[in-house]
Protein backbone atom coordinates (compact mmCIF):
# COMPACT_ATOMS: atom_id res chain seq x y z
CA UNK A 1 0.00 0.00 0.00
CA UNK A 2 1.00 3.45 -0.72
CA UNK A 3 1.40 5.91 1.51
CA UNK A 4 -1.21 9.22 1.86
CA UNK A 5 1.61 11.85 2.43
CA UNK A 6 3.21 10.89 -0.77
CA UNK A 7 3.87 14.71 -2.70
CA UNK A 8 3.03 15.44 -6.24
CA UNK A 9 6.21 16.43 -7.82
CA UNK A 10 6.57 20.65 -8.58
CA UNK A 11 6.58 21.87 -11.91
CA UNK A 12 9.54 23.80 -13.04
CA UNK A 13 9.94 27.44 -12.49
CA UNK A 14 9.62 28.22 -16.43
CA UNK A 15 6.51 26.08 -15.94
CA UNK A 16 5.40 27.84 -12.41
CA UNK A 17 1.85 30.15 -13.58
CA UNK A 18 1.44 30.97 -9.71
CA UNK A 19 0.87 34.59 -9.03
CA UNK A 20 0.65 35.92 -12.81
CA UNK A 21 -2.75 37.73 -11.61
CA UNK A 22 -0.54 39.81 -8.69
CA UNK A 23 2.04 40.89 -10.98
CA UNK A 24 -0.61 42.75 -13.39
CA UNK A 25 -2.21 43.81 -10.34
CA UNK A 26 0.53 45.88 -9.47
CA UNK A 27 1.41 47.26 -12.79
CA UNK A 28 -2.70 48.00 -13.33
CA UNK A 29 -2.64 49.34 -9.56
CA UNK A 30 0.12 52.14 -10.84
CA UNK A 31 -1.60 52.94 -13.57
CA UNK A 32 -4.60 53.49 -12.04
CA UNK A 33 -2.32 55.91 -9.19
CA UNK A 34 -1.12 57.84 -12.15
CA UNK A 35 -4.88 58.34 -13.60
CA UNK A 36 -6.06 58.98 -10.11
CA UNK A 37 -3.35 61.93 -9.42
CA UNK A 38 -4.10 63.03 -13.00
CA UNK A 39 -7.36 63.43 -12.31
CA UNK A 40 -6.99 65.07 -8.57
CA UNK A 41 -4.25 67.24 -10.21
CA UNK A 42 -6.48 68.37 -12.97
CA UNK A 43 -9.41 68.97 -9.99
CA UNK A 44 -7.07 71.33 -8.08
CA UNK A 45 -6.27 73.34 -11.24
CA UNK A 46 -9.99 74.24 -12.32
CA UNK A 47 -10.62 75.35 -8.31
CA UNK A 48 -7.52 77.43 -8.27
CA UNK A 49 -8.35 78.65 -11.88
CA UNK A 50 -11.67 79.79 -10.58
CA UNK A 51 -9.56 81.66 -7.62
CA UNK A 52 -7.38 83.07 -10.02
CA UNK A 53 -10.06 84.43 -12.17
CA UNK A 54 -12.07 86.03 -9.19
CA UNK A 55 -8.88 87.79 -8.20
CA UNK A 56 -8.44 89.02 -11.28
CA UNK A 57 -12.27 89.90 -11.45
CA UNK A 58 -11.59 91.40 -8.32
CA UNK A 59 -8.41 93.86 -9.33
CA UNK A 60 -9.66 94.90 -12.57
CA UNK A 61 -12.72 96.51 -10.89
CA UNK A 62 -11.22 98.20 -7.87
CA UNK A 63 -9.21 99.40 -10.68
CA UNK A 64 -12.02 100.79 -12.05
CA UNK A 65 -13.48 101.84 -9.01
CA UNK A 66 -10.55 103.49 -8.16
CA UNK A 67 -10.37 105.61 -11.09
CA UNK A 68 -14.28 106.60 -11.19
CA UNK A 69 -13.92 107.99 -7.65
CA UNK A 70 -11.35 110.30 -8.54
CA UNK A 71 -12.96 111.49 -11.62
CA UNK A 72 -16.01 112.41 -9.18
CA UNK A 73 -13.43 113.85 -6.65
CA UNK A 74 -12.62 115.90 -9.45
CA UNK A 75 -16.27 116.77 -10.20
CA UNK A 76 -16.82 117.63 -5.91
CA UNK A 77 -14.21 120.05 -6.55
CA UNK A 78 -15.49 121.77 -9.47
CA UNK A 79 -19.12 121.50 -8.15
CA UNK A 80 -17.38 123.14 -4.57
CA UNK A 81 -15.34 125.83 -6.40
CA UNK A 82 -18.39 127.12 -8.34
CA UNK A 83 -20.57 127.06 -5.26
CA UNK A 84 -18.35 129.52 -3.77
CA UNK A 85 -17.95 131.51 -7.09
CA UNK A 86 -22.13 131.79 -7.00
CA UNK A 87 -22.12 133.05 -3.57
CA UNK A 88 -19.61 135.78 -4.47
CA UNK A 89 -21.69 136.64 -8.05
CA UNK A 90 -25.15 137.13 -5.83
CA UNK A 91 -23.23 139.68 -3.70
CA UNK A 92 -22.10 141.70 -6.42
CA UNK A 93 -25.73 141.37 -7.84
CA UNK A 94 -27.06 142.50 -4.46
CA UNK A 95 -24.01 145.76 -4.56
CA UNK A 96 -24.92 146.67 -8.19
CA UNK A 97 -28.67 146.71 -7.45
CA UNK A 98 -28.22 149.08 -4.08
CA UNK A 99 -25.87 151.21 -6.47
CA UNK A 100 -28.44 151.27 -9.13
CA UNK A 101 -31.37 151.72 -6.63
CA UNK A 102 -29.55 154.75 -5.36
CA UNK A 103 -29.13 156.48 -8.89
CA UNK A 104 -32.98 156.08 -9.19
CA UNK A 105 -33.93 157.53 -6.02
CA UNK A 106 -31.66 160.74 -6.40
CA UNK A 107 -34.65 162.67 -6.12
CA UNK A 108 -34.60 162.02 -2.63
CA UNK A 109 -31.19 162.26 -1.06
CA UNK A 110 -31.80 160.70 2.33
CA UNK A 111 -32.85 157.32 0.91
CA UNK A 112 -30.29 157.38 -2.19
CA UNK A 113 -27.20 158.27 0.26
CA UNK A 114 -28.46 154.92 2.34
CA UNK A 115 -28.96 152.76 -0.51
CA UNK A 116 -25.25 153.97 -1.54
CA UNK A 117 -23.45 153.49 1.83
CA UNK A 118 -25.28 149.86 1.77
CA UNK A 119 -24.12 148.97 -1.70
CA UNK A 120 -20.39 150.10 -0.82
CA UNK A 121 -20.63 148.06 2.66
CA UNK A 122 -21.57 144.79 0.38
CA UNK A 123 -19.10 145.92 -2.21
CA UNK A 124 -16.02 145.67 0.89
CA UNK A 125 -17.46 142.70 2.19
CA UNK A 126 -17.56 140.98 -1.45
CA UNK A 127 -13.93 142.35 -2.02
CA UNK A 128 -13.25 140.42 1.38
CA UNK A 129 -14.89 137.07 -0.02
CA UNK A 130 -13.18 137.42 -2.50
CA UNK A 131 -9.57 137.71 -1.97
CA UNK A 132 -9.89 136.07 1.49
CA UNK A 133 -12.01 132.65 0.54
CA UNK A 134 -12.79 132.67 -3.09
CA UNK A 135 -9.52 133.11 -4.75
CA UNK A 136 -7.57 130.96 -1.92
CA UNK A 137 -10.26 127.95 -2.16
CA UNK A 138 -9.88 128.31 -6.31
CA UNK A 139 -5.87 128.05 -5.59
CA UNK A 140 -6.49 124.95 -3.75
CA UNK A 141 -8.84 123.00 -5.88
CA UNK A 142 -6.37 124.00 -8.06
CA UNK A 143 -3.96 122.29 -6.71
CA UNK A 144 -5.80 119.75 -5.68
CA UNK A 145 -7.42 118.22 -8.83
CA UNK A 146 -3.87 118.58 -10.27
CA UNK A 147 -2.92 116.02 -7.43
CA UNK A 148 -5.51 113.52 -8.00
CA UNK A 149 -4.95 114.02 -11.78
CA UNK A 150 -1.57 113.07 -11.69
CA UNK A 151 -1.67 110.76 -8.03
CA UNK A 152 -4.62 108.62 -8.43
CA UNK A 153 -3.54 106.03 -10.55
CA UNK A 154 -0.78 105.42 -7.92
CA UNK A 155 -3.42 104.74 -5.40
CA UNK A 156 -5.51 102.54 -7.51
CA UNK A 157 -2.26 100.42 -7.74
CA UNK A 158 -1.75 100.35 -4.40
CA UNK A 159 -5.71 99.38 -3.18
CA UNK A 160 -4.72 96.08 -6.39
CA UNK A 161 -1.95 95.48 -4.34
CA UNK A 162 -3.74 95.02 -0.72
CA UNK A 163 -6.51 93.02 -2.66
CA UNK A 164 -4.22 90.56 -3.81
CA UNK A 165 -1.95 90.56 -0.91
CA UNK A 166 -4.57 90.38 1.99
CA UNK A 167 -5.15 86.81 1.76
CA UNK A 168 -8.52 86.61 0.42
CA UNK A 169 -7.10 85.23 -2.46
CA UNK A 170 -4.05 83.30 -1.60
CA UNK A 171 -3.39 80.56 -2.20
CA UNK A 172 -3.09 80.58 -5.18
CA UNK A 173 -2.33 84.07 -5.93
CA UNK A 174 1.09 85.69 -5.37
CA UNK A 175 0.89 89.22 -7.05
CA UNK A 176 -1.64 91.30 -9.27
CA UNK A 177 -1.53 94.41 -10.90
CA UNK A 178 -3.55 96.71 -13.49
CA UNK A 179 -2.51 97.83 -16.80
CA UNK A 180 -2.32 100.86 -17.87
CA UNK A 181 0.02 101.25 -15.29
CA UNK A 182 0.51 104.70 -13.27
CA UNK A 183 2.18 106.30 -16.33
CA UNK A 184 -1.21 107.18 -17.87
CA UNK A 185 -2.71 110.16 -15.35
CA UNK A 186 -6.56 110.96 -15.07
CA UNK A 187 -7.91 112.30 -18.50
CA UNK A 188 -8.48 115.78 -17.22
CA UNK A 189 -6.46 119.22 -18.03
CA UNK A 190 -7.00 122.70 -16.53
CA UNK A 191 -9.01 125.40 -18.50
CA UNK A 192 -9.68 128.74 -18.06
CA UNK A 193 -11.39 130.08 -15.13
CA UNK A 194 -14.28 131.38 -17.09
CA UNK A 195 -15.55 127.86 -17.33
CA UNK A 196 -15.94 127.94 -13.26
CA UNK A 197 -17.80 131.08 -13.57
CA UNK A 198 -20.86 130.12 -16.17
CA UNK A 199 -21.48 126.86 -13.93
CA UNK A 200 -21.75 129.64 -11.26
CA UNK A 201 -23.55 132.38 -13.07
CA UNK A 202 -26.19 129.38 -14.08
CA UNK A 203 -28.39 128.80 -10.71
CA UNK A 204 -28.53 132.82 -9.83
CA UNK A 205 -29.62 133.79 -13.73
CA UNK A 206 -32.23 130.49 -13.72
CA UNK A 207 -33.66 132.33 -10.28
CA UNK A 208 -33.59 135.83 -11.86
CA UNK A 209 -35.23 134.95 -15.62
CA UNK A 210 -37.80 132.62 -13.95
CA UNK A 211 -40.69 134.81 -14.98
CA UNK A 212 -39.98 134.88 -18.39
CA UNK A 213 -40.78 131.08 -18.57
CA UNK A 214 -44.39 132.31 -19.10
CA UNK A 215 -43.15 133.78 -22.56
CA UNK A 216 -41.65 130.36 -23.80
CA UNK A 217 -39.01 127.95 -23.26
CA UNK A 218 -36.57 129.85 -25.94
CA UNK A 219 -36.70 133.49 -24.29
CA UNK A 220 -36.05 131.90 -21.55
CA UNK A 221 -32.98 130.31 -22.57
CA UNK A 222 -31.66 133.18 -24.32
CA UNK A 223 -32.28 135.28 -21.30
CA UNK A 224 -30.23 132.76 -19.13
CA UNK A 225 -27.50 132.68 -21.04
CA UNK A 226 -27.15 136.37 -21.97
CA UNK A 227 -27.43 136.28 -17.89
CA UNK A 228 -24.62 133.89 -17.41
CA UNK A 229 -22.46 135.84 -19.96
CA UNK A 230 -23.22 138.62 -18.24
CA UNK A 231 -21.98 137.70 -14.64
CA UNK A 232 -19.14 135.64 -15.93
CA UNK A 233 -17.51 138.73 -17.75
CA UNK A 234 -18.16 141.13 -15.48
CA UNK A 235 -18.14 139.35 -11.54
CA UNK A 236 -15.68 136.41 -13.16
CA UNK A 237 -12.30 136.28 -10.67
CA UNK A 238 -9.20 137.06 -12.79
CA UNK A 239 -7.65 134.27 -14.62
CA UNK A 240 -4.94 132.85 -13.13
CA UNK A 241 -2.82 129.59 -14.14
CA UNK A 242 -3.52 128.25 -10.39
CA UNK A 243 -7.28 128.91 -10.08
CA UNK A 244 -8.26 127.05 -12.93
CA UNK A 245 -11.14 124.36 -12.89
CA UNK A 246 -10.37 120.62 -14.49
CA UNK A 247 -12.42 119.88 -17.26
CA UNK A 248 -11.92 116.17 -19.59
CA UNK A 249 -9.39 116.87 -22.11
CA UNK A 250 -11.56 117.49 -25.46
CA UNK A 251 -9.38 115.57 -27.65
CA UNK A 252 -11.00 114.77 -30.91
CA UNK A 253 -13.88 113.45 -29.82
CA UNK A 254 -13.61 109.63 -30.81
CA UNK A 255 -12.38 106.70 -28.95
CA UNK A 256 -9.45 106.71 -30.35
CA UNK A 257 -7.86 109.98 -28.68
CA UNK A 258 -7.72 107.89 -25.70
CA UNK A 259 -10.71 109.89 -24.27
CA UNK A 260 -13.16 108.40 -21.10
CA UNK A 261 -16.48 107.34 -22.56
CA UNK A 262 -18.27 103.91 -23.83
CA UNK A 263 -15.67 101.38 -25.37
CA UNK A 264 -13.13 103.97 -25.13
CA UNK A 265 -9.21 102.41 -24.92
CA UNK A 266 -7.98 105.03 -22.43
CA UNK A 267 -10.08 103.80 -19.61
CA UNK A 268 -10.23 100.19 -19.96
CA UNK A 269 -8.66 98.88 -16.92
CA UNK A 270 -7.13 95.05 -17.58
CA UNK A 271 -6.64 93.12 -14.04
CA UNK A 272 -3.76 90.68 -14.15
CA UNK A 273 -2.98 88.25 -11.37
CA UNK A 274 0.17 85.93 -10.88
CA UNK A 275 -0.01 82.70 -8.90
CA UNK A 276 1.50 79.68 -7.94
CA UNK A 277 0.24 76.34 -10.08
CA UNK A 278 -1.29 73.81 -6.86
CA UNK A 279 -0.26 69.96 -8.55
CA UNK A 280 3.29 70.11 -7.01
CA UNK A 281 2.50 66.82 -5.20
CA UNK A 282 0.67 65.78 -7.97
CA UNK A 283 3.03 65.78 -10.07
CA UNK A 284 5.24 64.01 -8.25
CA UNK A 285 2.60 60.99 -7.56
CA UNK A 286 2.52 60.34 -11.63
CA UNK A 287 6.01 60.63 -11.74
CA UNK A 288 6.41 57.84 -8.52
CA UNK A 289 3.08 55.72 -10.73
CA UNK A 290 5.53 55.98 -13.68
CA UNK A 291 8.99 54.39 -11.89
CA UNK A 292 10.65 57.49 -11.02
CA UNK A 293 10.88 58.89 -14.75
CA UNK A 294 10.14 62.75 -14.96
CA UNK A 295 7.07 63.52 -15.99
CA UNK A 296 8.67 67.10 -17.50
CA UNK A 297 6.93 69.99 -17.57
CA UNK A 298 5.58 70.08 -21.46
CA UNK A 299 3.20 67.49 -20.55
CA UNK A 300 -0.11 67.63 -18.93
CA UNK A 301 1.09 69.38 -16.25
CA UNK A 302 2.80 71.49 -17.95
CA UNK A 303 0.44 72.76 -20.16
CA UNK A 304 -2.31 73.18 -17.33
CA UNK A 305 0.24 74.86 -15.31
CA UNK A 306 0.99 77.93 -17.90
CA UNK A 307 -2.58 78.15 -18.05
CA UNK A 308 -2.88 78.67 -14.55
CA UNK A 309 -0.42 81.11 -13.47
CA UNK A 310 -2.00 83.97 -14.99
CA UNK A 311 -4.95 85.70 -14.61
CA UNK A 312 -6.94 88.42 -17.19
CA UNK A 313 -9.70 89.91 -16.51
CA UNK A 314 -10.85 93.76 -17.77
CA UNK A 315 -13.28 96.94 -16.23
CA UNK A 316 -13.46 100.19 -16.99
CA UNK A 317 -14.64 103.66 -15.97
CA UNK A 318 -17.61 105.71 -17.53
CA UNK A 319 -20.01 108.54 -17.43
CA UNK A 320 -23.45 107.65 -16.75
CA UNK A 321 -25.12 110.72 -17.86
CA UNK A 322 -26.11 112.49 -20.48
CA UNK A 323 -24.63 115.85 -20.81
CA UNK A 324 -21.78 116.65 -22.96
CA UNK A 325 -17.98 115.67 -22.46
CA UNK A 326 -17.67 119.35 -21.19
CA UNK A 327 -20.18 118.28 -18.50
CA UNK A 328 -18.29 115.25 -17.43
CA UNK A 329 -16.24 117.13 -15.06
CA UNK A 330 -19.00 119.04 -13.52
CA UNK A 331 -21.53 115.76 -12.60
CA UNK A 332 -20.46 113.17 -10.24
CA UNK A 333 -21.67 110.65 -12.17
CA UNK A 334 -18.64 108.27 -12.66
CA UNK A 335 -19.13 104.54 -12.39
CA UNK A 336 -17.40 101.52 -13.02
CA UNK A 337 -18.56 98.40 -14.62
CA UNK A 338 -17.38 94.59 -16.17
CA UNK A 339 -16.14 94.78 -19.70
CA UNK A 340 -15.41 91.75 -21.94
CA UNK A 341 -11.93 91.17 -21.99
CA UNK A 342 -10.78 90.05 -25.50
CA UNK A 343 -6.78 88.91 -26.45
CA UNK A 344 -5.28 90.91 -29.23
CA UNK A 345 -4.93 88.70 -32.35
CA UNK A 346 -1.52 89.30 -32.31
CA UNK A 347 1.40 90.14 -29.67
CA UNK A 348 2.61 94.21 -29.80
CA UNK A 349 0.87 94.91 -33.12
CA UNK A 350 3.48 92.27 -34.93
CA UNK A 351 1.88 89.52 -36.79
CA UNK A 352 3.10 85.91 -36.07
CA UNK A 353 5.45 87.72 -33.29
CA UNK A 354 4.31 84.78 -30.87
CA UNK A 355 4.62 82.14 -33.37
CA UNK A 356 3.75 81.50 -37.48
CA UNK A 357 0.15 80.19 -37.36
CA UNK A 358 -0.47 80.95 -33.22
CA UNK A 359 -3.12 83.28 -33.01
CA UNK A 360 -3.47 84.72 -29.28
CA UNK A 361 -7.30 85.29 -29.44
CA UNK A 362 -7.62 81.47 -29.11
CA UNK A 363 -6.70 82.00 -25.41
CA UNK A 364 -10.15 82.89 -24.88
CA UNK A 365 -11.06 80.24 -24.81
CA UNK A 366 -9.21 78.35 -22.52
CA UNK A 367 -8.31 80.69 -19.70
CA UNK A 368 -11.37 83.74 -20.11
CA UNK A 369 -14.21 83.45 -18.83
Amino acid sequence: MRGSNTRTPRPGLHRDDSGAIMVIGVFMAMLVTGFLYYIIGIGNTIIFRERMQDAADAVAFSGAVMHARGMNLIAMINIVMALLVSILFAMRLVQWALFAAAALTIWAPPLSAALGQAGNMIRNLANSYENGVVQPALRLGHSAQDVIRTTWPYLAQTRVVVTTLTGTYQPPVTAGFIHPMIDHPLPVRPVNIRSTCLHAAEPLSRFLTFPLALLGGSVLSWATRLLDEAMALFFCPRNEANMRPHEIDPGDGSCNDGMPGQDCEYVQIRGIVIGTPPFEANQRGVSMAAWGRNTGSGGLFGTVGNLARVGLAQAEYYYEGDEDRDEWTWHMYWRARFRRFRMPSNLLGISGAVGPGIDLSLIDRVIIH
